[in-house]
């Protein structure tokens, strides 16, 4: 695939597709595409920026966490049921 080939078909790609923006990218006019372009990277930039901002906020978000046993009130305990653990014989569930 030569260079001239893959320029059209990003230039096809750029005015046919549904995603917004990416027309400028092909502008006839340089001035829009070079603004166009620097307002993509700052918008990353800015993006990267803030989600290392939210990330940094959230590690160094601390917590407290504390148990306490209260030893004056005597625990009450549930029933207690005790299976038999032999099964059930075939011979009783035919019946």
């Amino acid at each position: 695939m030569s260079k001239s080939q893959v320029k059209d078909d990003f230039n096809q790609f750029c005015q046919t597709t549904t995603a917004h923006g990416f027309n400028y990218l092909v502008a006839p006019s340089k001035t829009v595409r070079i603004t166009w372009v620097i307002i993509v990277v700052m918008a990353t930039c800015f993006g990267a920026l803030h989600l290392y901002s939210l990330i940094s906020k959230y590690l160094e978000y601390g917590y407290h966490e504390s148990t306490v046993i209260n030893t004056d009130v005597p625990p009450v305990f549930p029933d207690i049921t005790i299976c038999d653990n032999s099964g059930i014989a075939e011979s009783s569930i035919a019946r």
